[in-house]
């Protein structure tokens, strides 16, 4: 099995919905959630947790992460990439593994399945350096898309390129963040997760809910507790 490095970065400095990482979904932190699924995918002989706070950190290793060491608080910011807390963690862990992984804990809904699925495009795919989750949209969102522009009219962003029958439009996708991992040499290298060779693993759109205000929190709670189903 190829080794892999399993962080979750979760700071505590949101904004626009404090501490939205620990905030209470269906009887356990919004975190507990990716943490339990890192676990049980087999996968990773360690699930670690980056954060800059003490709460978190208690809060991540009750739920069986490990937090060996809190992150500098300049590695927290608001412009941060979620890279830069897992490549801190390689450096200051210095061992050696085939694979980097980063989990993003505002998508508590992925499954142990989405990430096994994940590490078997890379195992399955020497060619492949990157896998990311992804979820299918509606290609309508390219076809209508508009811009406004300087001279304050509103244009087609793609121009004519999608201006064509719905039956001929070629799916697409969104990175949903939920799930990227990278060949270790190509994540050093570039410092994320889009460089060359990117394949993907689909995720439904129900599983793939970031959590970034009460309205993706909410619905997150109604799908974790099954009130989705009783509104049928």
């Amino acid at each position: 099995m190829l080794k892999s490095l399993c962080v979750i970065p979760a700071r505590s400095g949101s904004k626009g919905l404090k501490d939205k990482n620990i905030l209470d979904l269906s009887g356990k932190p919004v975190l507990a959630y990716t943490i339990e699924a890192c676990k049980n995918a087999g996968i990773f002989s360690e699930v670690f947790v980056a954060t800059d706070s003490e709460v978190y950190a208690e809060i991540a290793q009750k739920y069986g992460a490990l937090v060996p060491f809190l992150e500098p608080e300049e590695m927290a910011g608001d412009l941060v990439s979620s890279a830069e807390p897992l490549l801190y963690f390689y450096e200051q862990l210095k061992k050696e593994y085939d694979l980097l992984w980063c989990f993003q804990p505002t998508s508590p809904l992925k499954t142990a399945e989405d990430i096994i699925n994940a590490y078997k495009v890379l195992e399955e795919n020497p060619e492949c350096q990157y896998v990311l989750s992804t979820t299918i949209i509606d290609p309508h969102y390219f076809h209508w898309a508009l811009e406004e522009r300087e001279n304050g009219m509103t244009e087609l962003y793609f121009g004519k390129k999608m201006l064509v029958d719905r039956s001929l439009l070629n799916p697409v996708y969104r990175p949903n963040g939920a799930i990227k991992v990278g060949r270790t040499e190509k994540v050093l290298e570039y410092r994320h997760f889009f460089g060359d060779h990117i394949m993907r693993t689909e995720m439904p759109e129900e599983r793939a809910i970031h959590i970034r205000s009460q309205f993706d929190l909410d619905l997150c709670r109604m799908l974790v507790s099954g009130e989705d189903k009783k509104c049928l």
